[in-house]
């Protein structure tokens, strides 16, 4: 494998260089073929791989870190599936984890590795494709991307969408559905972005899945297999007179001093006004100005200097040709949230702010008339090109060529406003226009930001925590614990679920956890929560939850997904009661419901807390708790949230409760309680899953009565009266 270092100069530009190479892991020819900053300073990594592998991408920002001269790598990103034989993704940071990993434009120096995380555990692999957009087409403004998947396991685990190579937020709606015969699960997802955040120039849109061959979730479940699935590559043409909207602060609190800057290019000298809007679309703040390109620093503050309250404020730009003389610039950097997403383009601005877009680079155009051309800089090595034109031009050129054929429905070689020019050795363009950007004269943008990391948020409205254990380590076989001792004097283990109490149980995978836990914290931070803890896996340790002092006793709000399970036996080591037990992978034991302490005092205390485990609240067992005294929360908890039944993985469902609290259910801002979103982000998340034939599933909230209607904008103080709800039947739901 080989490691990259990234430097960056005193004049801010990056410089890249081979630092050394090695093999690590056991694993032999896993290498980087490419390292390239793009012209937005996101690094484009590109590495020879192999069929149906998972990769985990790696960084440190310095070598020989630790004390024992050993490097501290930092996951970056994983389950990553393998593209074929060269793979390529693109490091736009990753704001998920606690301390984030920052852009790289952020950064002094980077340094990667690639981890072979090994192949897929199912040699049945789902199928995933972009049904729309087609090939080649030329779009602008908000574009709408659907997603379709399939496959002959019970279970889909998902889409993501990603725009050369960097993961867009979770799609914004999604169906599932099974065919007549019972046999193929599908899911169609659709996406929106913003395609004013990039820059007018071809992008590459690829989508990923992932199947189960079960759910995994019962303590009776079987081994879980997982399989990958990668779609083909579409290439699309932004096209758009106000481009590279971009923003400086990925998220913007002007309480701690912090300004969003505010930054966009357009394709011809423009008139152009600036409306900042908030969650009910009033127009707070106005600017206006002409010029090619735009630069607005916001103080947080309205029309007048008012005081807005914090809240979702999006970003309207509206742009105006007016006749001036003017080139148009696609280089530079856009600056979005901690430096943006980058594109395919591999050409960059230079210091002295040269035009990248009448830069010429290598292109291959297929023997199809119907595919556009891509830069051949992002063909994977390897990839048969026979047949195939090669030529040299700029993007101004290609994107005139690419208009063109769409516009007259024609064959390359018919169209009458661009020739093709070609030899043995090289071809060139000539074209009627080479102007580059845009031919609108006029342009509303779409709502901005949509591109992560940024997000559409001013201040902060609170912290939050997530912790997670997906029971990974021993691979589809799962992670076994030994019995429970349940403190009797006569000896004795606790019985789970009326299994015998005399052997210990093998908890399975439930890799779902990750993006499970991951999409949530893209939906809370986008609505402006600060995450201040994640724990994942090894993180999670048993004792970090027992007693007052864990650490989620300092956010305001709390996100643990586990496996959960149920006694049927008395446990004398905790009052001799009924309750629920977690299974934690680090250290191997079990957490006794009884053992946790939830509840903070102060801003940041913790007031509500959701387990997201099967029988987590199971109502029988915790009216046994609450009879013995033996309880899970102190006087500052106002909400327990969490599953009365087996409760299935879905990566979405976490993410849904978090929109229905911040947000809402529909288009309009109107959030509902932290119980109802509970309940609806459920019976949502699970709408038309094929679960084995019988299953139900029943959420539950317990809480102090005076917080039962607490909302994340205002909440009650709790008097120390505790309810638990009838539990709530989430699926079956139509």
């Amino acid at each position: 494998m080989k490691n990259y270092l990234l430097q960056r100069s005193l004049g801010g530009a990056l410089s890249l260089g081979l630092l050394f190479t090695q093999t690590t892991f056991g694993q032999t020819g896993l290498q980087f073929t490419s390292v390239v900053p793009t012209d937005e300073q996101a690094i484009r990594l590109t590495w020879a791989s192999s069929s149906n592998e998972v990769y985990e991408i790696d960084e440190a920002d310095a070598l020989a870190s630790n004390p024992d001269g050993t490097t501290a790598w930092n996951k970056l990103y994983d389950d990553y599936p393998s593209q074929g034989t060269n793979t390529f993704w693109l490091d736009t940071g990753n704001y998920n984890y606690v301390p984030q990993i920052l852009h790289p434009k952020n950064m002094p120096m980077r340094f990667y590795r690639i981890v072979d995380l090994g192949a897929d555990t199912t040699s049945d692999q789902p199928s995933v494709s972009i049904t729309s957009p087609s090939n080649g087409t030329a779009v602008s403004g908000e574009l709408t991307i659907v997603v379709v998947a399939s496959s002959d396991q019970p279970v889909i685990a998902g889409t993501k969408l990603y725009v050369d190579g960097q993961a867009m937020q979770m799609a914004d709606s999604r169906t599932n559905y099974t065919e007549s015969s019972g046999v193929t699960n599908y899911e169609i997802d659709s996406y929106s972005i913003n395609t004013c955040e990039w820059g007018n120039e071809t992008h590459i849109l690829f989508a990923t899945t992932e199947c189960q061959t079960g759910f995994g979730d019962s303590i009776n479940a079987g081994a879980v297999a997982t399989g990958h699935g990668v779609s083909a590559f579409v290439p699309v043409l932004f096209s758009n007179l106000v481009t590279r909207i971009s923003f400086s602060q990925p998220s913007f609190d002007p309480a701690s001093g912090q300004t969003q800057q505010v930054s966009a290019v357009f394709a011809a000298n423009c008139n152009w006004t600036l409306n900042i809007r908030d969650g009910y679309s009033n127009a707070v703040k106005s600017a206006t100005g002409s010029g090619t390109s735009m630069l607005f620093n916001w103080d947080g503050t309205g029309n007048g200097g008012t005081d807005l309250p914090t809240g979702i404020y999006y970003y309207y730009i509206s742009a105006q040709t007016n006749g001036a003389s003017s080139y148009y610039t696609s280089g530079g950097s856009s600056g979005n949230g901690a430096g943006g997403p980058p594109s395919p383009s591999f050409t960059s601005m230079s210091s002295a702010g040269s035009d990248s877009g009448s830069a010429t680079e290598l292109w291959a155009l297929s023997p199809e008339s119907s595919e556009p051309p891509l830069p051949l800089a992002i063909i994977p090595p390897g990839f048969d090109t026979n047949g195939f034109t090669i030529f040299e031009a700029s993007q101004y050129e290609v994107q005139a060529l690419t208009q063109a054929v769409l516009a007259e429905n024609k064959p390359l070689t018919e169209t009458k406003s661009i020739k093709l020019v070609s030899s043995t050795s090289s071809s060139s363009f000539q074209s009627d226009n080479t102007s580059g950007g845009s031919s609108a004269s006029s342009q509303d943008s779409p709502p901005a930001p949509q591109r992560p990391p940024a997000n559409p948020v001013k201040g902060l409205a609170g912290t939050f925590g997530v912790g997670y254990d997906s029971y990974t380590g021993n691979g589809p076989g799962g992670v076994g614990f030994s019995t429970l001792p349940n403190g009797s004097l006569a000896g004795g283990h606790v019985a789970f679920e009326n299994k015998s109490a005399s052997f210990g149980i093998t908890w399975k995978p439930l890799p779902l956890h990750k993006p499970e836990a991951d999409n949530f914290v893209f939906a809370m931070q986008h609505y402006g929560w600060n995450n201040t803890l994640y724990q994942a896996d090894a993180q999670l340790n048993v004792n970090n939850l027992r007693g007052s002092g864990t650490p989620f006793n300092n956010v305001s709000l709390g996100l643990l997904i586990l496996h959960g399970t149920y006694g049927t036996s008395l446990d004398f080591a905790a009052n001799q009661c009924f309750q629920m037990y977690f299974p934690i992978t680090a250290g191997g034991q079990y957490l006794r419901m009884s053992e946790m302490n939830l509840g903070g005092s102060g801003t940041n205390g913790l007031k509500w807390m959701a387990i997201k485990a099967c029988h987590s609240l199971y109502h029988v067992n915790w009216s046994s708790m609450k009879r013995a005294f033996a309880i899970p929360y102190n006087s500052n908890l106002h909400l327990l949230l969490g599953s009365d039944t087996d409760s299935a993985s879905n990566d979405s469902l976490s993410a849904y409760w978090a929109k229905y609290m911040n947000f809402g259910t529909s288009t309009n801002y109107n959030p509902l309680t932290i119980r109802a979103a509970w309940y609806q982000a459920a019976k949502d998340a699970y709408r038309n899953i094929p679960f084995p034939n019988g299953s139900v599933i029943s959420f539950v909230v317990a809480g102090d009565s005076a917080c039962i209607d607490d909302m994340l904008q205002t909440n009650n103080t709790p008097t120390g009266n505790w309810f638990i709800d009838t539990p709530v039947q989430v699926y079956p739901y139509q």
